[in-house]
C-alpha cells in the first residue's frame, strides 16, 4: 500500500449490479449469468440458479475460481458417499480448483441460489490446456465463522477475514463499523475490487485499477459489509502496508 497522490491518478469504476441483465448460461436451462467485470487479471460474474434440486453441469475450468453465496441455500455433495453433504448458505464461499467439474456436486435447496463468481482471467496457455479432474484438489466450502479475523493496518474499526488466497487472487470478507474505514491510499501493483454487500441501497461493484486512489477519509457514515478482491494477492492479513 502506498500513500499520497499518484500523478497518473487512474479512476475508479462504479458498476451498478442491478443495471446489468442476466443472460441464460451456455448449455443451461436454469442457470443465468451477468458479466460484471473483465480485466487482464480478473473475471467476475454474478450467477443465479433457479429451481431446487441438482445444479446443471458446468464443466471444468482451466483456472481456480471461487463462488461467494449472496443468497439462497444449497448442499455441496462429496465424491465419497460416506461423507455427509456440506450445507452452504449466504456468506459461504465455494472453492472450485482448476479442473474440477463442480456443478454435479451442487444441490440447490432454495428457489434461487445467487453466487458471485471470481476467477483469474484465462490466458492463451490456459486455453490450450484441457482441464481434467485427475483426483486433484476437491471442491469445498469455507464458512467465514471458521476463519480468524484481523484488523488491517491503515484501517480503523475494520474487521476482515481472508476466505481465499492463491498465487493470483485474494478474497476477503470485511465489515466497517460506523466512523471506520481506510486512510486514503493507492496500490502501485495491485488491482482491487469491492463488492458492497450491505450499507448502500443497491448492489455495487467498485473497481480500482493499479494506482487509483481510494479510502474512506473521515469514516463511513453507516456500517458497510464488503467483499474485497486483490489481484495479485496483497497479503494484508500479514501486513496491509507492505
Amino acid at each position: 500500500m502506498s500513500h499520497g497522490a499518484n500523478p497518473k491518478e487512474p479512476e475508479a469504476r462504479y458498476i451498478s449490479v442491478q443495471d446489468i441483465e442476466y443472460g441464460l448460461g451456455a448449455g443451461c436451462a436454469r442457470t443465468f449469468r451477468k458479466h460484471l467485470l473483465s480485466t487482464d487479471r480478473l473475471e467476475i460474474h454474478q450467477t443465479m440458479i433457479r429451481g431446487g434440486g441438482d445444479a446443471e453441469e458446468y464443466g471444468a475450468r482451466a483456472t481456480n475460481r471461487v463462488a461467494y453465496v449472496l443468497s439462497g441455500t444449497a448442499a455441496l455433495k462429496h465424491e465419497d458417499p460416506a461423507r455427509p453433504d456440506t450445507m452452504i448458505g449466504k456468506g459461504h464461499l465455494i472453492v472450485i480448483p482448476s479442473g474440477a467439474p463442480w456443478g454435479r456436486q451442487l444441490s440447490v435447496r432454495s428457489d434461487e441460489l445467487v453466487l458471485l463468481e471470481v476467477a483469474r482471467a484465462a490466458t492463451e496457455t490456459d486455453a490450450q490446456t484441457a482441464p481434467g479432474h485427475g483426483g486433484a484438489a476437491q471442491v469445498h466450502a469455507v464458512d467465514p465463522k471458521d476463519v480468524p479475523s484481523y484488523e488491517p493496518a491503515g484501517h480503523a474499526k475494520t474487521t476482515n477475514r481472508c476466505l481465499f488466497v492463491d498465487e493470483h487472487i485474494e478474497l476477503i470478507e470485511g465489515t466497517i463499523a460506523r466512523g471506520g474505514g481506510a486512510q486514503r491510499h493507492f496500490h502501485r501493483h495491485h488491482e482491487q475490487v469491492l463488492y458492497v454487500l450491505g450499507g448502500v441501497s443497491v448492489p455495487l461493484l467498485i473497481y480500482y485499477p493499479e494506482g487509483a486512489p481510494h479510502g474512506t477519509g473521515g469514516g463511513v457514515p453507516e456500517p458497510l459489509a464488503l467483499l474485497v478482491i486483490y489481484s495479485p494477492p496483497l497479503g494484508e492479513s500479514q501486513n496491509a502496508l507492505a
